[in-house]
């Protein structure tokens, strides 16, 4: 009898071995899985994007189409209204720079934004870093 326990013990324990290093290595995968790795690239192609803030004391709506090179270099072109002045089809051309974790940092016209690459690059939430503004842009990769 004493072999027997000694038996369903020692199961017991290469079992509860196995497991642990079966859901060790799975850990391990979704840990890996959920680590992100962007890059310039992450944001390339086209991009819809719609801003709405302030400027000074005006406000700011605006709407636009934005091409990501994926070396760094954007084109965009946008109507816009601050203040109630409309200006349509305004075409501009920037930089960003990705970071492995997937910050993103824009710079268009001289102005700053920083954002987040979400959903695998499908968008990215931006906000100016313009001091007396207050402008949140969402892109959203046009298929």
């Amino acid at each position: 009898m004493n072999f027997k326990i000694q038996g369903f013990f020692a199961t017991l324990i290469i079992g509860s071995v196995s497991a642990l290093t079966i859901s060790d290595a799975i850990s391990q995968k979704v840990n890996a899985q959920t680590t992100p790795s962007c890059n310039n690239a992450t944001i390339k192609g086209s991009y819809g994007t719609k801003a709405t803030g302030m400027i000074v004391e005006w406000p700011l709506a605006q709407v636009g189409l934005v091409k990501l090179d994926g070396r760094g270099n954007f084109q965009a072109t946008s109507t816009y209204s601050v203040n109630n002045t409309v200006t349509k089809n305004e075409t501009a051309s920037g930089t960003y720079s990705v970071k492995q974790d997937c910050t993103v940092q824009i710079v268009l016209n001289g102005d700053t934004y920083s954002g987040i690459i979400v959903d695998g690059g499908k968008e990215v939430f931006l906000i100016a870093t313009i001091p007396g503004a207050v402008v949140i842009d969402t892109w959203k990769k046009v298929n």
